[in-house]
């Protein structure tokens, strides 16, 4: 399995994950912080501009699932008031986005697109403290290099599945020698920049009293 990060602060100010995804849930649970998880109820494609850049796109999308989660919950029990965290991620090469491949067929291209490429993956983070209604959204920003892959090596990989709600058809997570990290942060190409969410963290004070 690839590395994460997982030197980050224990931490447990009674977060609420603006996701579904088994990928960012394991990712938060790897770094040691304790969690609710509450996927929005959105469609990504509405209202987005139609030649917004992958950074505008995901810091949008981030900021909407956690807006989303945000204005459907109460505070807790005891009265507390929890921060809610929004995340998005999208690869892109030559200038085209790839999200999460729609079937076989579109995560084929773009595993083809991508072979022997330069490529970037993005990551909107939104941190959200209820109690202050402030949100910050940031940008976490790694490159990679795909080797170019044959028909067999595309196909074996589709065969796995592991493609399946993987922005780009890929998961680093699972280890694959064809994918090299150039530049920045293993956690954000899994779906969730740890280092980028503990900065925000640190920036909001979200310490528990």
């Amino acid at each position: 399995m690839a590395k994460i990060d997982s030197d980050m602060p224990n931490k447990d100010p009674g977060f609420i994950l603006a996701s579904g995804s088994p990928q960012r849930t394991a990712l938060l649970e790897s770094a040691g912080y304790t969690f609710e998880s509450i996927a929005p109820q959105i469609d990504e494609g509405e209202g987005l501009c139609s030649h917004c850049g992958p950074a505008e796109l995901v810091a949008t999308l981030a900021l909407r699932k956690a807006a989303d989660v945000v204005g459907r919950m109460d505070a807790a029990a005891d009265g507390t008031l929890p921060v809610v965290i929004g995340c998005d991620t999208v690869a892109e090469c030559g200038g085209e986005i790839l999200g999460k491949p729609d079937d076989l067929d579109h995560a084929r291209r773009m595993l083809s697109l991508l072979g022997g490429q330069r490529h970037q993956v993005y990551s909107g983070l939104c941190v959200w403290p209820t109690a202050t209604g402030i949100p910050i959204t940031e940008v976490a920003v790694t490159e990679l290099e795909m080797d170019r892959l044959s028909e067999e090596q595309i196909d074996q990989y589709l065969q796995t599945g592991a493609w399946e709600g993987k922005a780009g058809a890929f998961g680093y997570q699972d280890g694959p020698d064809w994918l090299k990290i150039t530049k920045g942060s293993a956690s954000n190409v899994i779906g969730l920049p740890l280092e980028l969410l503990a900065e925000m963290l640190a920036r909001v004070d979200v310490r528990p009293a």
